[in-house]
């Protein structure tokens, strides 16, 4: 009996020494989980601007800016609320024909394909992950319609 209770106080703080240890992975990988969450959300908005910016190119729309209502940079911002900071215009490029030439001969002709690329530096905002991954990831979705 004697043994068994001086074992038992021999390790009475192992178990609190383990969770200490166990914590701080535990807590990385928690930050890791939200921090993936919200670039992934983030992602999903550019993908969903671009597509937007493509049907509305496809129309003949012009591309215009972010500040003038009915233009496609308006409509990609627009199709993005979810993104802070939100999209300005170097954010946004509309290329006629896959020639990657910025508004070259914009609207284009009835048919040919007009290519709507969305560029978006995602912030890293836990402090954990931010000294592992680096201060932002660029997010990237392009989408090709053909002008009706």
């Amino acid at each position: 009996m004697r043994l068994v209770l001086q074992r038992a106080r021999q390790e009475e703080g192992a178990s609190a020494v383990e969770f200490a240890l166990v914590s701080i992975i535990l807590v990385l990988f928690l930050t890791a989980i939200v921090q993936f969450g919200f670039t992934f959300f983030q992602y999903l908005e550019v993908v969903h601007g671009a597509r937007e910016g493509a049907r509305w190119a496809s129309l003949s729309t012009p591309a215009g800016s972010v500040g003038a209502a009915d233009t496609v940079r308006y409509r990609v911002a627009q199709a993005a609320p979810g993104l802070t900071p939100g999209l300005d215009d170097s954010n946004i490029s509309v290329s006629v024909d896959g020639t990657g030439n910025e508004d070259a001969t914009y609207p284009a002709d009835t048919g040919k394909p007009v290519t709507v690329t969305v560029t978006y530096e995602s912030p890293v905002f836990m402090p954990l992950i931010g000294e592992i991954v680096g201060e932002a990831f660029t997010l990237t979705s392009a989408a090709t319609l053909r002008v009706e």
